[in-house]
């Protein structure tokens, strides 16, 4: 259950909070830190990068930080821009940090009512998180058992109402709180879309951000903007066989509801590009354009380092020169994917440890089978880092087509070059070596195949 009293302890501090705003007082932050060479700082986080507010006055491990009374907004304390504790400040007085420079993501907050509920807050998230878990499990389950099909809806049903009950406690007593909560508010697809929308995926891309309102001014510089984007594109990007083109329209679609030139906006697109570009996601090509558009002027820097990314995973884009990459055959000579120039390749990331690659291995040998005499090449790409079971897998599933590896693991090199983040995994590329396609399974490559060839 949910520790404190919103209704007691929220609404004293906001409005002690808002007060000290209006009056413009001075806030004390007394920090007593141990073994710091130099006294410690305060940051903020703009979605790019931790800007430094101000370095504590004081020495002997006695400090203070400063404010003109303000609203509660989220600051890192810490040695440096890379080792820091999260923490809300700005409102109350009185606060005092406890921690030592040689741990900078362990400082402990004491005497701030409102970093208690903000720890209470998370503890609730986690426990209906650990409820909608079990519930969508009993879901999946009913799907072979209609007779427990209402029972499993209604347990769902169940944690969207103190999902609701907590942001509706929020919004009346807290709304510094009750921004968070509306950020990790998403309600079960079986009692809220179903009829609405064609499926999980489609309700998931528009509804995440329901409970959000944009014009709310206090989001433009809350991090779990950035957050929220990071997990909200981490799920999209997942999903397996998404195509580039339905992934770019549901991010964009989903930053239509937030003010242009905001600094929500400008979070959100930032989450989008840390996701995108740490799984060399096509995608990534439009969000940075847009972001350079919307915010190169004010941010030059970052739009120079956008630009050379887009220009490096933007030959992961359809219709794009497959880049190339060279790695060791069974026999351990050199193999280019440039060697295979004038036929159709389909690039194959497997491995002999990945049960979904070695299920799917005997449709792929059919069609390779069928389709080689005109020319169809495959090349697979091992993710194996025991050469022996490479070469035993090769055996046992009939694969005849050509093979390389550099026993790697996931740190393949050919694999991260394409943002390979699960298995299997394909690439089809044309006779000119361009992109035609990703993430095909042997369905999908069935239907497409023999329009490529002809």
């Amino acid at each position: 259950m949910f520790k404190i009293s919103l209704r007691q302890v929220g609404i004293t501090a906001f409005m002690a909070a808002a007060g000290l705003a209006n009056a413009q007082q001075t806030v004390t932050v007394g920090a007593q830190m141990q073994h710091c060479a130099t006294p410690p700082k305060l940051y903020t986080f703009d979605g790019l990068q931790f800007k430094e507010v101000q370095q504590a006055a004081g020495e002997a491990a006695r400090y203070r930080f400063d404010f003109q009374g303000r609203e509660h907004r989220f600051y890192y304390v810490g040695t440096d821009a890379n080792t820091h504790t999260p923490m809300i400040l700005g409102a109350e007085d009185n606060v005092q940090l406890v921690g030592d420079c040689n741990n900078g993501r362990a400082i402990a907050v004491s005497g701030s009512p409102i970093n208690e509920q903000y720890n209470s807050l998370k503890a609730e998230f986690g426990r209906l998180n650990g409820m909608a878990q079990q519930a969508s499990m009993a879901y999946r389950a009913a799907m072979s058992n209609p007779a427990a099909m209402p029972q499993a809806v209604q347990s769902l049903g169940n944690v969207d109402v103190l999902r609701q009950q907590l942001l509706d406690s929020l919004q009346r007593t807290n709304p510094f709180l009750a921004r968070v909560a509306a950020l990790n508010t998403y309600l079960s697809f079986p009692n809220h879309g179903q009829g609405r929308y064609s499926g999980e995926l489609e309700y998931f891309a528009a509804e995440f951000f329901r409970f959000v309102n944009w014009q709310d001014d206090g989001y433009n510089h809350l991090p779990w903007v950035f957050e929220s984007y990071k997990s909200y594109t981490a799920t999209l990007s997942d999903v397996p066989n998404l195509p580039e083109q339905l992934l770019t329209k549901f991010l964009e679609k989903s930053l239509e509801a937030i003010p242009m030139g905001s600094g929500a906006r400008r979070m959100a697109l930032a989450g989008m590009m840390t996701t995108l570009e740490s799984k060399n996601s096509p995608s990534f090509v439009s969000v940075a354009e847009r972001f350079i558009k919307e915010y190169g002027a004010n941010y030059p820097d970052a739009a120079n380092a956008l630009r050379s990314d887009i220009q490096r995973i933007g030959g992961m884009r359809e219709g794009a020169v497959a880049p190339d990459f060279t790695q060791k055959t069974p026999e351990g000579t050199d193999l280019s994917l440039s060697d295979l120039r004038g036929k159709v390749v389909l690039i194959d990331f497997w491995a002999s440890w990945c049960g979904p690659c070695r299920r799917e291995n005997p449709y792929v040998v059919q069609l390779y089978n069928q389709y080689k005499d005109k020319g169809f090449e495959i090349l697979g790409v091992s993710l194996d880092r025991n050469r022996e079971s490479w070469l035993q897998a090769i055996k046992d599933d009939n694969l005849t087509w050509k093979h390389v590896s550099d026993l790697q693991f996931w740190q393949n090199a050919a694999a991260k070059l394409y943002g390979v983040s699960s298995i299997p995994h394909t690439v089809l590329i044309d006779r000119e070596g361009k992109i035609i396609a990703r993430g095909l399974r042997s369905a999908e490559l069935s239907q497409l195949l023999p329009e490529v060839l002809d």
